[in-house]
């Protein structure tokens, strides 16, 4: 009767957990930054909407407008000057767990988010002011820039001495 064996990879496993848990942190800083810094900023509100979820989920356009001036109020007095706040892992969104699947979600929460991401119609019109560029959001997700986002994070990652220099048992 053939030998059953049990593979325990042990301290590679939870290596490789840690990689890809500092690497989704990592991704999604960065993919935030790029989107809130490419996006449309008029009054700050729209930047200060995104939000990441854990896992799968759907997250709602629950924050409307509010600042209580009129929109025409709004576009009269210009845009403000753009002040990016950053989000981090652990403090503004979730840690990624120490699992080998994870997924986070990034959305906007501002009701009027698929005009200002420009995948309704209504936020350029006759070539009037505006704070970024016609079709930013879909040109940053397939143009291959969230791509350089994602790879970039994975490389500041690998380049971190505690993933670099491992040895081998990590309760040490």
């Amino acid at each position: 009767m053939p030998r059953q064996t049990t593979l325990n990879f042990g301290d590679i496993e939870t290596w490789l957990t840690n990689i890809s848990s500092e690497a989704a942190e990592e991704a999604v800083e960065q993919v935030v930054r790029n989107l809130k810094g490419r996006g449309p900023f008029w009054t700050g509100e729209f930047e200060n909407g995104w939000v990441v979820e854990l896992g799968d989920v759907t997250i709602p356009a629950s924050k409307k407008r509010g600042d209580g001036r009129s929109l025409e109020q709004t576009l009269a007095e210009g845009p403000r000057p753009r002040d990016i706040s950053l989000l981090r892992a652990g403090v503004d969104f979730p840690n990624a767990p120490k699992k080998t699947k994870i997924t986070y979600t990034i959305d906007n929460e501002m009701d009027y988010r698929d005009i200002a991401k420009d995948l309704l119609p209504g936020r350029i019109k006759g070539g009037g002011n505006q704070t970024a560029p016609q079709d930013w959001y879909t040109t940053y997700i397939q143009g291959g820039s969230l791509a350089t986002t994602l790879q970039l994070a994975t490389g500041r990652v690998s380049r971190d001495p505690k993933i670099r220099n491992f040895k081998g048992n990590l309760n040490k």
